[in-house]
């Protein structure tokens, strides 16, 4: 019955998107009270389309045009509101709805992002790295602000003001952070290949850390996934970085059956490494560790199947990763932090293996498609070559999926059953389990709330 338990999860997963695909539609309520606010002046709003209307006052002149248009930013879609005059002039946009820590609009507004866009017409291009200055640190946010910024007012420029808007051509351009990335992610094959350079793993993690997590704060998360099965795809000549980072994460296990991201490049598995190295502190979870481990499924079960029930992509998600490379948060994202830190100083990669859903997404995927490897040639080796039951290099087994057989096994040094009365660090990983289960459960709730 165990292992048909994902196939039974699947449908119920798509039928959760299909459902939220379905019956997601422009609210025009909340679409009218987004007009009243962007031109209170207006007595009346003649629609163009769905989110956008010509706004007049009590004599029918044309005040100007008004709407609303969503992008995905960091967090998830973005619900952005413009104003065009009747001279083609813009106004600053106005962020009605959004899942972006406050930190990022802040640094944007502080940047004077939103203030460009008054020197912009409704026919200009309108592209981030073109016509527009994206911000340095919060790139996916401004991005999407300005592609909202583009829709409504190209709209407009056609619909309403007969011109003809301009259109940038963007080259995908793979600069240094790009570059960079690309390599991290090959160290991280390399090292899971040749056993020598295994040896580096702390070294690429510290690496992670720096790269992936403070310079670029571009952690692979759940959100990733969910926006991807949602179409919600960032310009690829804007954001090339976003697809390193996905390809990095999901192409090996999908050819190779390896988890490589989580082994050997993940930032947050660098901050447990380091924390744990510090503490020098390694207590037994005992028969814990194994009963809570597959708990990670749920999650990542609960957490995509609300992702896909809102159709956003930071409902479902919990991660830590921004909270502590962004150095921003709400209150129930640090105190997850908190936990998550605390508990690696005393039990090696806490949060990987009892919490991470992004790291559970990525070592079923790599199991899935060695099995798959399995029935087609017939003869039980996974892809790296290993045969099975040794230990697995591709993620798989013990320590490339994070932790060592000893620390798996319900069984204390004299071979006999772990003891029924549970031990001093076992009620300590079992506290720092609970508390970090329900700041799971209250992040979550804050972010289906703040839907």
């Amino acid at each position: 019955m165990k292992k048909y338990l994902p196939w039974l999860a699947l449908p119920l997963l798509l039928a959760a998107l299909l459902y939220a695909l379905r019956t997601h539609t422009v609210d025009q309520s909340l679409v009218q009270d987004c007009y009243r606010a962007l031109l209170p002046e207006a007595t009346s709003f003649e629609p163009l389309t769905d989110a956008i209307a010509a706004a007049r006052d009590a004599s029918g002149a044309t005040l100007g045009y008004v709407g609303v248009s969503s992008h995905v930013g960091y967090g998830g879609p973005m619900l952005v509101g413009v104003v065009v005059r009747p001279d083609g002039s813009l106004e600053e946009p106005v962020i009605f709805s959004h899942k972006e820590t406050q930190a990022y609009l802040h640094n944007i507004k502080q940047q004077g992002f939103f203030r460009q866009f008054e020197t912009r017409r409704a026919d200009d291009a309108l592209t981030p790295g073109f016509d527009v200055d994206a911000v340095s640190g919060a790139t996916l946010s401004s991005n999407a602000v300005a592609l909202s910024v583009n829709e409504v007012a190209h709209t407009v420029a056609t619909q309403a003001l007969e011109l003809t808007p301009r259109k940038a051509e963007l080259p995908v351009r793979m600069g240094i952070p790009e570059l960079v990335l690309v390599a991290l992610f090959v160290l991280g094959l390399l090292a899971s290949t040749f056993k020598k350079l295994a040896r580096s793993r702390l070294l690429l993690l510290s690496a992670g850390i720096v790269i992936l997590g403070f310079w670029l704060n571009r952690s692979f998360s759940l959100a990733y996934v969910l926006a991807a099965c949602m179409g919600f795809f960032p310009s690829l000549a804007q954001n090339p970085g976003w697809y390193v980072v996905i390809a990095g994460a999901l192409l090996p296990p999908l050819i190779l059956g390896k988890n490589i991201y989580c082994t050997f490049v993940c930032p947050f598995c660098g901050l447990q490494e380091l924390t744990h190295k510090i503490s020098r502190v390694n207590l037994s979870t005992g028969p814990l560790l194994k009963i809570l481990r597959p708990l990670r499924f749920v999650f990542l079960f609960v957490a995509l199947f609300i992702g896909f029930l809102f159709l956003n992509p930071s409902c479902g998600s919990y991660e830590p990763f921004g909270t502590v490379f962004g150095l921003n948060g709400e209150d129930f994202n640090w105190y997850l932090l908190f936990v998550a830190l605390v508990a690696s100083f005393f039990f090696h990669r806490f949060w990987c293996h009892v919490f991470c859903p992004a790291g559970a997404l990525l070592d079923f995927v790599a199991s899935k498609r060695r099995d798959a490897g399995k029935k087609l040639c017939g003869k039980k080796k996974c892809p790296s070559g290993a045969k099975c039951g040794a230990a697995c290099p591709s993620g798989g087994a013990t320590r490339a999926s994070g932790g060592s057989e000893a620390a798996t096994k319900a069984v204390v040094k004299d071979g006999t059953n772990a003891p029924r009365r549970p031990t001093k660090a076992q009620m300590l990983f079992l506290i720092l389990y609970a508390a970090g289960a329900f700041c799971i459960v209250w992040t979550v709730w804050a972010n289906v709330n703040a839907h």
